[in-house]
């Protein structure tokens, strides 16, 4: 068999082998295409106190396991620049036929590459190319570190999501609690108002009465009967809410398991403007990227120095009936002289892109302190509205009581007592939502200051 006819049947083997190798590679490539399978919400039950509300959602929550991910993409970004200080190696195989040498080059986006100068009529090579930079005027190390810094960057969005998640499982849950309270109050209303309507009726059976009087608490009793209808509803709305903001599946049995409390304010607003500066992951993001920007204005300003680079390369080759081993060990210097202007451009706009965080960072540590102290009024707010309210339920509590004994003596109407009924629920409803506003405040706080 001559040479030519044994190198063209290894040159149809080694297309088989290509069309093969595309084909299976090109299967996965489908299946990624493809929709991912909807993901499966867990389903909960049982008391669900605040702590556990918040462990969940940041578990569960959508949102936060996006963050996770970009995070992931990040360190893997970070892992591709510290690869580029490694040595790169690449097998390359030539396999040709012509009438008259050429060059050819190894398949694109494969590194190193390597060209080869090819004879006329059969010709193969095995060829080994290995490269390792030796200096590049900082630039790699300067690419690393802005991955790095990137990468930081991420970590603390991750952070901030983390906490925007905790925040709106709060929020969540403290309205689910309100409803609870409005629920309870119309609850207490309708008891009230149905335990007045059987007195007023046996004292129209007694004689002590008019019809009109029966027929007027009747009407409270309704009335009563419909706001708690309307507080159930909004209870079970609230908790839906909850439900979603943990990501958990909307039909989970869960009882609430806390309440609306009051809790003194401690510490200074000043110092909590200190912590939120310091510790805010938005803020740890944005100094990350600034540090980012800093590193790739080094990188841009490396590239104007010398590139070099150590390259060893052998070869295994037939040609002309002939078969040997060739082998090359050398080194390459690279210095740009003149590219129209572009490396120059490219340092210009990392420099103008750094002060542009710059910016971004004083603006944003000046609306984290202005979220901080917002958050601080609405406390002491809350607390001055919370102790109000708690007095004014106390007074409506003892003029119900008043009325009521008046009432039974008639020495006051119906009317009376039913007013004083009406404001004792109010007071209950302003104690309850001074609460939840007191609550939400401390929830703005946390959310100021980057807590989960």
């Amino acid at each position: 068999m001559s040479y030519c006819t044994c190198y063209i049947k290894t040159l149809r083997v080694a297309i088989t082998l290509s069309i093969a190798s595309g084909f299976v590679a090109y299967l996965p490539m489908r299946s990624f295409s493809q929709l991912p399978p909807p993901v499966e919400r867990p389903q909960i039950s049982g008391p669900m106190s605040i702590l556990r509300a918040v462990q969940t959602g940041l578990r569960e929550s959508l949102l936060g396991q996006a963050a996770l991910a970009d995070v992931r993409a990040a360190e893997a970004d970070t892992r591709v620049a510290r690869s580029a200080i490694q040595p790169q190696v690449s097998a390359n195989t030539y396999a040709t036929y012509g009438n008259t040498a050429n060059i050819l080059g190894s398949s694109p986006g494969v590194t190193p590459g390597n060209l080869m100068s090819v004879f006329r009529n059969g010709y193969a090579d095995q060829n080994l190319t290995a490269m390792v930079p030796l200096y590049t005027g900082g630039r790699l190390g300067s690419l690393i570190r802005v991955a790095s810094a990137r990468g930081r960057a991420v970590s603390a969005d991750y952070g901030e999501v983390q906490s925007e998640v905790a925040y709106r499982v709060r929020e969540a849950y403290y309205r689910a609690l309100l409803a609870a309270e409005f629920e309870s109050a119309a609850q207490s209303r309708l008891d009230y108002a149905t335990a007045l309507l059987k007195t007023t009726q046996a004292q129209v059976d007694a004689g002590k009465g008019i019809e009109a009087s029966v027929s007027r608490v009747a009407a409270e009793v309704s009335d009563g009967q419909r706001a708690i209808t309307s507080a159930r509803n909004d209870r079970a709305k609230s908790l839906l809410d909850l439900k979603a903001a943990m990501g958990v599946r909307l039909d989970s049995d869960i009882t609430l398991s806390d309440t609306l409390v009051y809790q003194p304010i401690t510490g200074e607003v000043s110092t909590a403007i200190k912590e939120a500066l310091k510790n805010r992951p938005e803020l740890k993001a944005l100094r990350n990227r600034l540090a980012a920007a800093e590193s790739q204005t080094s990188a841009s300003e490396g590239s104007f120095k010398p590139q070099i680079y150590g390259t060893v390369m052998t070869d295994a080759l037939a040609s002309g009936g002939r078969s040997y081993g060739t082998y090359t060990i050398g080194m390459t210097l690279s210095l740009p002289l003149v590219d129209g202007g572009q490396r120059r451009a490219e340092t210009d706009k990392t420099r103008a892109m750094k002060v542009r965080i710059e910016l971004e960072l004083r603006e944003a540590e000046l609306r984290v302190a202005k979220e901080v102290q917002q958050a601080w009024l609405d406390q002491e707010t809350g607390v001055q509205n919370y102790q109000t309210a708690e007095a004014a339920l106390k007074a409506a509590q003892a003029a119900y009581d008043v009325t009521a004994i008046r009432v039974q003596s008639q020495k006051a109407i119906l009317v009376e007592l039913l007013d004083a009924l009406a404001a004792l629920n109010q007071a209950r409803a302003s104690v309850a939502a001074s609460l939840f506003d007191y609550s939400i405040a401390d929830a703005h706080l946390n959310r100021a200051l980057g807590k989960v």
